[in-house]
């Protein structure tokens, strides 16, 4: 049999990176196994799926490189490849499984299993819906009074053991299985139906996601016993954690920019948010409700953080894109949360890892996501690059970032990439680094003026180097050489002039070679910024 996986997500937000690690794993072993690997996007939830989230998990799936063989855009023959697209199917079954007495309409009101849920927990007993037989005057009057019924399908009387490939045999017994719904109010399948026909349809043999869905698996298995349907194997992959242990979560974007906001409204003596809602432009009563962890919204936690300076947590996709991580190097990361080939490699390419990957590596720990780690090999990734791949990458950074080095020509943006090379972790790392390339420094770091500047004859060397320099020939090599024959003719290092000249530079101690340093700037603006030390210093 052909191994088919599919990666299946909802468009209610964002490309998770969990998620992403889901896909890669899929796409890995289909191709590992000379299969297919297909995206199937699950837009049964009208209340929270997007066009717009679909368009952006389709964007940062091509970003990672982990493309498709039938799905959105790719097309295939067992298409379409939206939900929203296959009601008609969907439907089709329900009412088979109406007409075989396999499932039921059932009546009870959103309140009624609230309060039937709480009387459960009451009694310390979990809340299994078992259909509970509808006299016909029941029926009449739910009917009277405008209800909508739902579908449910009838569960087993048995014990439901799903077979995992990573996690061995998972027994669900019989009186914790409920009769799972498959059909809302609003005529829309459920997850949980959708995702059996669609896996059956498109002929999926393989069902890799992660362990919180290993639960849901036994209503799965009972929807195909139903339908009377094989159903694919299952593997269910270790949940990724952040270093603390909590699950890695867009809500805590929320929580991060809730503690920025109080912190910049008790540093600026403000009583209330009335300052932060008249500088992000939004209502009062959307902030209020956002500080009292009413709403979570992630556009909102971005705008309070880019407002008061705070850093967000990076958890989807588009956050690792925007801080300029390779897309190889994120993938070769997600897949050492869960996976190892075997030996103590850690670096790397897509295709040495479909070549390595097994699903019986899988392990059943669960991971931790360790950015230390990923920057480590997000900087080997980009030291292994060619110039050209990077220069690649940089102007898609540069489409998906306030980067300050957008200011600068693709010839200079390319001469940085290859200066910085050995010493950045990350495309916004760069921007850090050689800010002073655009933009002179108005401060300078007190530790490294102290020690090249203000200790010794730092000052006196950093004028006397000016002139030389007004003569220089203005190349890394002109520049190297006019500083080395100046100190010479002093008898000092050629560090007494080039440290002072960072300093003047950079407003730090550190750069690339002074000549390549000095050459990238014109020699008026070196100029300019020796003047304006010297000045900074005098007062």
């Amino acid at each position: 049999m052909t191994v088919r996986t599919r990666f299946a997500p909802s468009p209610t937000g964002s490309l998770h990176v969990g998620g992403a690690r889901t896909a890669l794993y899929c796409l890995l072993h289909a191709h590992r196994e000379g299969g297919k690997f297909i995206l199937r996007i699950e837009d049964t939830d009208q209340a929270r799926s997007t066009e717009e989230s679909a368009v952006g998990i389709v964007a940062d799936m091509k970003w990672l490189g982990l493309l498709w063989d039938e799905g959105p855009e790719a097309g295939g023959e067992l298409g379409p490849y939206f939900q929203s697209r296959r009601l008609e199917l969907y439907h089709k079954y329900i009412q088979q499984l109406l007409d075989e007495n396999k499932a039921y309409y059932a009546w009870e009101s959103r309140e009624e299993l609230n309060t039937m849920r709480t009387a459960a927990q009451a009694a310390k007993r979990d809340f299994v819906f078992r259909d509970p037989g509808y006299p016909d005057a029941d029926v009449a009057r739910y009917k009277e009074e405008g209800r909508t019924p739902i579908v449910r399908l009838r569960a087993p009387d048995h014990d439901q053991v799903v077979r995992d490939v990573v996690l061995g045999d998972v027994l669900m017994p019989a009186e914790k299985l409920e009769d799972v719904v498959i059909c809302k109010a609003d005529g829309f399948p459920t997850y949980h139906f959708a995702v059996v026909v669609d896996d059956h349809f498109m002929q999926i043999s393989q069902v890799l996601r992660g362990q919180e869905h290993l639960m849901n698996t036994p209503k799965h298995l009972a929807i195909y016993a139903a339908l009377g349907w094989e159903p694919p194997k299952y593997g269910h992959m270790p949940l990724i954690f952040s270093m603390d242990g909590s699950k890695m979560s867009k809500r805590d974007k929320a929580k991060v920019a809730r503690a920025a906001a109080r912190q910049a409204t008790k540093e600026r003596g403000e009583q209330g948010y009335q300052w932060l809602a008249d500088a992000i432009g939004i209502e009062m009563s959307e902030l209020t409700r956002f500080m009292k962890k009413k709403s979570d919204g992630v556009a909102l936690a971005e705008a309070i953080a880019q407002e008061v300076g705070a850093a967000l947590p990076l958890i989807d996709v588009s956050d690792f894109r925007k801080a300029g991580y390779l897309p190889e190097a994120l993938n070769n990361f997600l897949a050492l949360l869960g996976w190892s080939p075997g030996d103590d490699r850690e670096i790397m390419t897509l295709a040495e890892m479909q070549e390595l990957f097994t699903v019986e590596r899988i392990g059943k720990t669960n991971a931790r996501f360790d950015t230390t780690k990923l920057e480590w090999l997000s900087g080997e990734t980009i030291r292994r690059a060619s110039i050209d791949r990077l220069v690649e990458a940089h102007d898609d950074y540069l489409g998906h970032s306030d980067s300050p080095l957008a200011a600068l020509s693709a010839d200079q943006r390319r001469t940085l990439i290859a200066l910085y090379q050995q010493r950045m972790k990350t495309f916004s790392d760069l921007d850090r680094q050689a800010r002073f390339f655009v933009a002179a420094p108005t401060e300078y770091d007190a530790k490294a003026a102290k020690k090249h500047l203000l200790k010794g004859d730092g000052v006196a060397n950093l004028a006397s180097i000016r002139e030389p320099l007004a003569a220089a020939t203005w190349t890394p090599e002109g520049i190297d050489e006019a500083v080395k024959t100046f100190a010479e003719s002093r008898e000092l290092g050629i560090g007494k002039f080039a440290q002072p000249l960072r300093v003047a530079m950079t407003g730090s101690a550190v750069s690339p070679g002074i000549g390549d340093t000095l050459a990238f700037l014109d020699r008026d603006e070196v100029l300019a910024r020796i003047n304006a030390c010297l000045a900074h210093f005098a007062a």
